[in-house]
């Protein structure tokens, strides 16, 4: 593995051991608002986000799914659990791994689940084929997401699906807002985050067909705020080496999430 990928290993094994996943409800991701569902916690709003990526897979029992970027488990649980489907969770944060198959263990569909150690920007050559493949905030750790996206498609079938759920840029960030976003980049060990058309170039140099692409970032906006909140709260017991870290990522994302030019979208591609 890169120096990268250790480092964000790292970033993620520092906020587990600070009890961020924990803070967050479990998921290490977004979490999706209906329009006038504000009052929806932020466990329930990251369980909708799963949701609508299942929905886009086209899943059908007996199905393999790859997820790519798998963080604790939760999702690939949820999603084996509700299509009845068989979900190989990659990562690059060893504690992550045994996380999740902790929480596969207690899961009815725990013979359906595995996780293991890898990085998608080189998966390794005995995972299989699989019918469809998901991504949830992990590309933006890429610093070549048309790589990855091009060795990803030589796992999938031939009409599987791809889905993508992850930060954009509506507009370029300027002003204070260049600020907040380096920030975020440096803090989180993010490599970039994309517009909407450099994910779209980079699907199609990855040889994927683009079926749908929405920005869902109104939907998703509570919760840089909510999750900033979660973070503050265990910046106080949490050991000195993490939390200046935590509140570092806090401002920065409640200031990214305050500012008009972040987006969130929700892609769906398929494999010709």
């Amino acid at each position: 593995m890169t120096s990268q990928t250790d480092a964000v290993g790292g970033k993620y094994d520092q906020f587990a051991q600070a009890g961020t996943t924990e803070a967050l409800g479990g998921n290490i991701h977004a979490g999706y608002w209906d329009a006038g569902a504000e009052h929806v916690p932020m466990a329930a709003a990251t369980d909708r986000l799963t949701d609508l990526v299942a929905e886009r897979l086209a899943l059908r029992p007996g199905h393999r799914v790859l997820d790519v970027g798998c963080g604790n488990g939760f999702p690939a649980v949820r999603i084996a659990e509700t299509h009845d489907v068989h979900v190989t969770g990659i990562t690059v944060s060893q504690q992550e791994v045994v996380r999740a198959a902790e929480i596969a263990a207690e899961s009815e569909a725990r013979d359906r689940l595995s996780f293991r150690l890898a990085d998608a920007a080189g998966l390794p050559d005995d995972l299989g084929t699989f019918d469809a493949v998901f991504a949830i905030e992990s590309l933006l750790h890429l610093s070549d997401q048309a790589a990855a996206l091009t060795r990803l498609r030589r796992f999938v079938r031939p009409g599987g699906r791809l889905v993508v759920a992850d930060l954009c840029q509506r507009e370029p960030f300027t002003g204070a807002g260049e600020a907040v976003l380096a920030g975020m980049i440096r803090t989180l060990e993010i490599a970039g985050v994309n517009s909407e058309q450099q994910h779209r170039a980079n699907l199609e140099q990855a040889g994927w067909n683009l079926l749908e692409l929405l920005d869902i970032g109104e939907n998703v906006r509570p919760s840089y705020e909510q999750a900033a909140a979660a973070f503050r709260r265990i910046a106080d017991p949490a050991p000195p080496f993490a939390a200046a870290d935590i509140i570092t990522a806090a401002e920065l994302m409640a200031a990214f999430g305050e500012n008009p030019s972040s987006g969130y979208v929700l892609i769906t591609a398929q494999r010709p």
